[in-house]
């Protein structure tokens, strides 16, 4: 029996033991990962003054990229999530916090690459939707953080508990989007503005659609979304049936589906969508129409 009960000792020692070096594995690897330093060159934006421009900033800011979903709604900071596994924090943008010290340059690095000045990726920042925006629309959107009055704010630091560095580690939280942007490839031409599948592609991609609905907006479970998180619906024309257009543009402006049920602005951020243009939403209906039909989840 002694023996036995060494024996069993031994094997508990040595779960403990190997439970201890995974920890310190995944340790190094994700902060190797969420401190490494990444170089790019530095994108020439003219940056404008006129009130024009900033409006376009402000509606890109509020209605397309939904920066005060995560920001909060003067962009003076918010907590994205605090959690079990962690907490991300989105830093205050205006001259109360860092947008006081960082450059055109730095504004560019950050909301097209995912970027701090030092060269760090930024936790959470879908810059890999933002990487899309054109050159003037980024100006413009720069222009409006500029012209926002200082506010202060109180922020707690962003953490990774272990449970999110596992989950960071095998690719079940995407804490890092714009990982994943190619910082070398050429800049894309300019999409026109008008009503077309193009331009309702470009909306669709800086408004994050894919980050729900799949690549191919197919629908289904989002990857490392919380198991409470309902499937997002298929947007292809196989989901979306006999949707019409205005069926599409009332659901966006009010919420409410062609049978009347509701959409769950939790999982679906339509009042923000809500205040895009006609022309905008009109544009994203022409995409939608002419994606390929897929299957829920066949992205």
């Amino acid at each position: 029996m002694p023996g036995l009960l060494k024996i069993s000792g031994l094997v508990v020692l040595g779960i403990a033991l190997a439970a201890v070096i995974a920890a310190v594995g995944i340790y190094g690897l994700t902060r190797l990962r969420l401190t490494a330093s990444v170089s790019v060159p530095t994108d020439p934006i003219d940056i404008p003054t006129d009130t024009a421009a900033i409006q376009r900033g402000q509606h890109i800011a509020g209605a397309i990229a939904v920066c005060s979903q995560c920001h909060g709604p003067t962009l003076s900071g918010g907590v994205v999530f605090d959690n079990a596994l962690g907490r991300v924090v989105a830093p205050n943008l205006t001259r109360g916090g860092v947008g006081a010290t960082l450059s055109d340059d730095d504004f560019v690095r950050a909301i097209r690459y995912g970027l701090d000045p030092s060269g760090h990726q930024l936790w959470g920042m879908p810059s890999d939707d933002y990487n899309h925006l054109s050159d003037e629309d980024l100006g413009a959107l720069i222009a409006y953080l500029r012209s926002l009055p200082p506010t202060t704010s109180a922020l707690p630091q962003s953490r990774l508990s272990p449970i999110g560095r596992a989950l960071f580690a095998v690719g079940q939280l995407n804490l890092l989007p714009g990982e994943s942007i190619n910082r070398s490839a050429p800049r894309p031409p300019a999409v026109r503005v008008d009503v077309s599948p193009a331009y309702g592609e470009y909306l669709a991609t800086i408004a994050g659609c894919a980050r729900c609905h799949g690549i191919g907006l197919s629908g289904g479970s989002a990857t490392g979304a919380p198991p409470s998180t309902p499937p997002a619906p298929n947007l292809t024309p196989a989901g979306l049936g006999n949707w019409s257009e205005a069926d599409f543009v009332r659901a966006m402006r009010t919420g409410q589906r062609p049978d009347g049920s509701a959409i769950d602005s939790r999982a679906m951020p339509w009042p923000y969508f809500a205040q895009m243009t006609d022309m905008e939403l009109g544009a994203i209906w022409e995409y939608l129409s002419v994606l390929p039909p897929r299957q829920t989840g066949n992205h």
